[in-house]
């Protein structure tokens, strides 16, 4: 008879990996579950940026297996009356942390949110400014030693959304936007591989340069620009063993054209 999973918790937060503070919600966790695999998403989320935290999250999530729980804390308004919030998405991934629009990727028809709220089962926050620790690790503990999303609290119907990026198609141009910089120098925007499928691309514009779409960043010279559809499944700016967002001067916001043949 096969034996269970071990329960598998990730954290992603803005703490800064050697701040301590991920460390502390990772101890909560082992006294609760000491055979748990436990996994950093990342601790290098710019502080207090919500969509950089929700982007990164849409990236990793789903290569995870469905029992995992995760643990996401950017959350610039702790303390403060924002709610405390579990999402279960259409696939039954579980995603722990503040009602502030960072599960956005996640909240899809099928996705159901509830309340982080009962007694006895939600722990009473030992500090206003520190829930990662002294909430959100207790309970994603808790949801991965086996306990129900339903059990914590009510039903939330309005759960917070951001504004999500997406590309728009206008003529010959699909028109996107600079989301994040990766750790590489890496630009990577809102026109997902989903919107070039069956295009013809001529070239793409951003930084006031016309570059190539190319498949692989060994297809241009060492420190050219280019564009390629990067592993986030979007569409990047990107400089061969350089920093693109340096190079060209590009941040969140820039804009970027996909030019399409005729």
């Amino acid at each position: 008879m096969a034996s269970a999973p071990r329960p598998v918790v990730t954290f992603l937060t803005d703490f800064g990996a050697g701040s301590g503070y991920p460390a502390q919600m990772k101890g909560v966790v082992l006294r609760a579950l000491p055979d748990a695999t436990l996994v950093d998403l990342s601790h290098e989320v710019p502080p207090f940026d919500v969509l950089a935290g929700a982007l990164l999250l849409e990236a990793c999530v789903p290569r995870f297996p469905a029992q995992a729980v995760h643990v996401a804390v950017v959350d610039p308004g702790v303390g403060t009356p924002r709610r405390p919030l579990c999402v279960v998405d259409g696939e039954g991934r579980r995603l722990v942390g503040p009602d502030n629009g960072l599960f956005t990727p996640f909240l899809g028809p099928r996705s159901r949110a509830v309340l982080i709220a009962t007694p006895g089962v939600v722990p009473e926050p030992a500090t206003a400014t520190f829930h990662g620790r002294d909430l959100f690790a207790p309970v994603g503990a808790w949801l991965a030693g086996g306990g129900r999303p339903e059990a914590l609290g009510p039903a939330v119907e309005d759960p917070v959304r951001l504004p999500w990026p997406s590309a728009e198609r206008v003529g010959q141009e699909i028109r996107g936007a600079g989301l994040v910089v990766d750790s590489f120098g890496n630009l990577v925007t809102s026109i997902r591989a989903g919107d070039l499928e069956g295009a013809r691309v001529a070239e793409v514009e951003a930084g006031g340069r016309h570059l190539p779409l190319v498949r692989t960043f060994g297809d241009v010279p060492r420190g050219e620009a280019a564009a390629l559809v990067g592993s986030w499944g979007r569409l990047e700016v990107v400089v061969r063993e350089g920093h693109a967002a340096r190079s060209l001067s590009l941040a969140r916001g820039s804009p970027v054209v996909v030019k399409l043949a005729g």
